[in-house]
């Protein structure tokens, strides 16, 4: 088998992915200035003051960017399940709720904008729907056929990557709960750990057949040149440890945020959003 080399210089810098994340940055800047997402909205369910928003909604936007466009990305295409494996996770584990926290507290849009979509994306976000569509999603893209049609072919690649982004957003929204309005139904803290409890499932038993296997499950990375002297068979290994390690730590960090906040005072978070709404420091 030929061997492979991978470098810090391999990064892909494709125009679509950077227009795609520069339009949702000015979305965001725009919602901002037009008073959907303002300094006096509460966000006390995951943190104390709305000042944290542009800086985790960045993070999230970042994170999506090194995922598409860094060596991660080349290296996941071409050589290494383990580095793909990464790059599917941060794009439906840890960038959607980054940027879905940049967005907590938001006003909901009038309720006569758009009535049908809203009424689906209602629907799709419940927490039963969202988790089933999400483990779903999760569990197909990983068949070996498909897996490896996604490495040959460009346009189901990109297929996968979007619906990896959207399931994420969609498996979120309950989560984070972002919008705030006079009519919105929130979800209830034991829902959000239910949801995560079972979203934890999928990724372990792939996670644990993948570093149990013996022989490589996807023949793309049986044919593909090593790199760094990583076999195919210890690379799968790698990305099984990989998908129910990082994975499951993220669904544990939500759950006891979730968790704290629940044995949370209400009354204190009363307090911050008043101090917040008049520029007040906690004493």
């Amino acid at each position: 088998m030929d061997h492979a080399t991978l470098s810090l210089t391999n990064w892909s810098w494709d125009p679509t992915v950077l227009l795609g994340l520069a339009t949702l940055a000015i979305v965001y800047i725009t919602a901002t200035r037009r008073a959907l997402i303002r300094a006096d909205d509460d966000t006390t369910p995951w943190f104390k003051r709305p000042t944290w928003r542009p800086y985790l909604f960045a993070t999230g936007i970042l994170s999506g960017f090194i995922a598409l466009q860094s060596p991660i990305d080349t290296g996941g295409d071409q050589f290494l399940l383990s580095l793909h494996m990464v790059q599917h996770l941060v794009l439906m584990m840890v960038a959607p709720p980054l940027v879905l926290l940049g967005i907590a507290g938001m006003r909901p849009l009038p309720a006569t904008i758009a009535p049908r979509w809203r009424k689906t994306w209602t629907f799709l976000t419940r927490p039963w729907p969202a988790t089933l569509i999400f483990n779903a999603v999760l569990l197909i893209w990983h068949i070996p056929s498909w897996y490896d049609a996604t490495l040959t072919t460009e346009w189901i690649h990109i297929i996968e990557h979007l619906t990896f982004i959207g399931v994420g957003v969609i498996f979120w929204w309950p989560i984070v709960d972002p919008l705030r309005g006079e009519h919105t139904k929130t979800v209830s803290p034991f829902a959000k750990i239910a949801m995560l409890g079972l979203a934890g499932v999928p990724p372990t038993a792939l996670g644990f057949i993948f570093a149990l296997l013996n022989t490589p499950a996807y023949d793309f990375y049986a044919r593909a040149p090593r790199l760094w002297g990583i076999s195919a068979v210890q690379d799968q290994q790698i990305a099984g440890v990989i998908m129910f390690g990082l994975g499951n730590i993220v669904y544990f960090v939500a759950i006891s945020i979730i968790f704290l906040r629940l044995l949370g005072n209400p009354a204190d978070d009363e307090a911050e959003i008043e101090r917040g709404a008049t520029g007040q420091r906690p004493a």
